[in-house]
């Protein structure tokens, strides 16, 4: 049976309506037995208002931020929204007990995105970007609840909605960036990411894992693909908040030692070895960008956490900051 749960998104009049599954299983035979229904988790509380402390821009601010820091920002926290959604997903599809874990990190981590997005341009903006880039989280769960459910129906209803959102907020980015990104452009960067992390639950239902680690870890460079546009889009928007430029050498570093780093963790949170081929492979990337051991640049060694979800994810978001940390610290020396 598929429930639709329409929500009052506040001033902006959105209105998500996520696919929320409810499925009861039957035994065999004459038995009537039942197993309680299985509830689609809610990714965000609309009850808290992500934008209230963000304060209006003021037209006659000086820098902000330099648009090389900027990108930097905006690689990390969507290199972190890349891992945490990668985690969410697979957890609700199986209904794991440490879901809401994740769902934490998940959520917060929209929260420090809508920040930034605060950040250049004020509390309005901010507050209906949180609502669309929140669909587009509470989707892809409905998604892998629906697949773990073998619901195809469910599936089919929140693939129509991610195309919504895709669309939606390709409208939303080109109106806040005066054009400077283009509605098509986003919409179809957005529905990359999207097909990117339907493969990767897909193949997770199939116990591919060599696929599932392939479409997260793709995604991981995908997401520092749209950080850089994002952030370059901004900034040459508004150079005065965020002079400079986007493409230095050092951002390049940071963007390629974050989206690694990303890489390595997804691959290690999903087979659970750190000699893998998979984990092997993300480790070379770092070893390539670095010339240091992984374990050097993210401060991890085999493993992270043991068997305690909430310190694995504890233990992943630290590694990505020192992995930041590391490339912040090691400059490429320039010619």
């Amino acid at each position: 049976m598929i429930a639709l749960r329409t929500r009052n998104l506040g001033t902006r009049g959105l209105m998500i309506v996520g696919v929320g599954l409810l499925a009861a299983v039957s035994a065999c035979g004459n038995d009537a037995a039942t197993v309680a229904p299985f509830v689609v988790p809610n990714v965000f509380d609309l009850t808290v208002d992500a934008a209230a402390g963000i304060a209006p821009v003021d037209p006659a601010r000086g820098q902000v931020v330099t648009a090389e820091a900027l990108r930097n920002l905006v690689d990390q926290q969507l290199a972190w929204h890349g891992v945490t959604l990668v985690e969410v997903m697979r957890a609700a599809r199986v209904d794991r007990g440490d879901v809401q874990i994740w769902i934490d990190q998940l959520t917060q981590n929209t929260t420090d995105l809508t920040a930034t997005i605060g950040l250049a341009y004020g509390p309005v903006a901010a507050r209906a970007f949180n609502q669309q880039w929140a669909q587009h989280t509470q989707f892809l769960v409905d998604y892998a609840v629906a697949v773990g459910q073998d619901d195809k129906a469910a599936a089919r209803e929140a693939e129509k909605s991610l195309a919504d959102y895709a669309h939606d907020s390709g409208s939303f980015f080109s109106t806040a960036t005066g054009g400077g990104l283009p509605a098509a452009a986003v919409e179809d960067l957005l529905t990359t990411h999207v097909g990117h992390m339907i493969s990767m639950i897909d193949a997770d239902q199939a116990g591919d894992q060599l696929t599932t680690v392939s479409a997260a870890v793709t995604d991981s460079a995908y997401l520092s693909t749209i950080a850089n546009g994002l952030s370059t889009a901004i900034a040459t928007q508004n150079p005065t908040w965020f002079p400079g430029t986007t493409d230095t050498p050092l951002a390049a570093l940071c963007s390629i030692v974050t989206s690694g780093t990303s890489g390595y963790l997804t691959s290690l949170l999903i087979t659970g070895d750190a000699g893998s081929s998979a984990v092997l492979n993300a480790d070379q990337v770092l070893v390539t960008a670095t010339g240091a051991s992984t374990a050097a640049v993210i401060g991890l060694d085999a493993g992270f956490g043991g068997a305690d979800s909430t310190a694995r994810a504890t233990d992943a978001k630290a590694a990505l900051a020192t992995a930041n940390a590391y490339a912040l610290a090691h400059p490429p020396v320039e010619p």
